[in-house]
């Protein structure tokens, strides 16, 4: 995302964290789909830069900005899962297999990696940056690895750490760092935003995202469109999830587990929150839409290494449809 692209919350929180900034470990934390990346990416071409004023974001034009905007800055790098990379494009880890899946994890290795960059000296001089994201990712091992570099970090080095959950790090780990809050914008803000970007119905797909306005947008950039989302109540009572099939298991899954908490909240007499104004099935019991939501987050563990897309689509189409059933039977059955 370029500095023009940069949402406007985005923004205020990166000249925010230019302006108070007093650690040489910034933690960016805050829900999903905010930008916690965008932000941390940000922070490192500023604190690269080398044609701008202290405390201002990077000018985006000297020849630090454009060896940071091309992934080449001899000082700059970061610890992403190779899952991760590859989705963004760069080149992936090498993994131990060539059948292996690409990594969620940050590994004890890659960390050890990045320490060994974060003892050179810097290439060009102003500072050397590491990033983190998904800060979560690291395994205890990692986290731990790089425990030390950041309580007595040599030099010039700087830390910008990049979270969507921050209770999954290790305590030793957040405080070490001065942490940045990355707040849900307000909801006007974000769709405005998401208008300008080209995104159609902007309001409704940002409720389906339950605000994670990033998410929203990938949505759109995948064709997933308003009335796409709005049918797949019906799909899943249908017993047919073969339009999803270009979805990526986790994000189908997602896309479940967004409906069965809109289900069990009509259950309990609340509004719905993601697929609010859709017609949802007429659930009387939370039993079977309990075990449903336990199960998905089961398949949520084990969505990397799907054996077979097609016979999993299938198997979470036929329990989904059993759970509304069971689900939407009247109160004298038996659920």
């Amino acid at each position: 995302m370029s500095a023009v692209a940069r949402p406007p919350w985005v923004e205020r929180a990166l000249r925010e964290a230019l302006q108070i900034q007093r650690s040489h470990a910034l933690l960016i934390a805050g829900p999903s789909g905010l930008g916690q990346f965008e932000l941390a990416q940000a922070l490192m071409a500023a604190w690269l830069c080398e044609d701008h004023a202290p405390g201002s974001p990077a000018c985006g034009h000297c020849a630090a900005c454009h060896l940071v905007g091309q992934r080449s800055h001899p000082d700059a790098t970061w610890l992403l899962p190779a899952a991760r990379r590859v989705a963004l494009g760069w080149e992936p880890v090498e993994e131990s297999s060539s059948k292996a899946k690409p990594s969620q994890e940050i590994r004890i290795d890659e960390v050890r990696a990045v320490l060994g960059f974060a003892q050179s000296t810097p290439a060009r001089g102003v500072a050397k940056v590491i990033g983190v994201f998904p800060a979560e990712a690291m395994n205890t091992i990692a986290a731990n690895a790089l425990l030390k570099t950041l309580e007595e970090p040599g030099g010039v080095l700087r830390f910008a750490i990049a979270t969507e959950a921050l209770d999954e790090l290790l305590p030793t780990v957040r405080s070490r760092c001065q942490i940045l809050p990355l707040r849900m914008p307000p909801r006007e803000e974000a769709a405005a935003w998401l208008e300008a970007e080209g995104v159609k119905d902007a309001a409704a797909l940002l409720t389906l995202a339950g605000g994670q306005v990033l998410r929203a947008q990938a949505w759109a950039s995948a064709g997933w469109d308003v009335s796409k989302l709005h049918a797949l109540p019906r799909a899943v009572a249908q017993g047919d999830l073969g339009a999803w099939s270009a979805a990526t298991p986790a994000q189908l899954i997602d896309l479940l587990q967004r409906l069965v908490h809109d289900l069990l909240a009509v259950v309990a007499g609340a509004p719905a929150h993601y697929f609010a104004g859709v017609a949802l099935p007429k659930v009387r019991h939370a039993a079977p839409l309990q075990r449903w939501a336990a199960s998905l987050r089961e398949a949520r563990q084990r969505s990397d290494h799907p054996l077979q897309w097609a016979l999993w689509l299938e198997a979470l189409a036929l329990e989904g449809q059993h759970a509304l059933r069971a689900a939407c039977q009247p109160i004298n059955s038996a659920a």
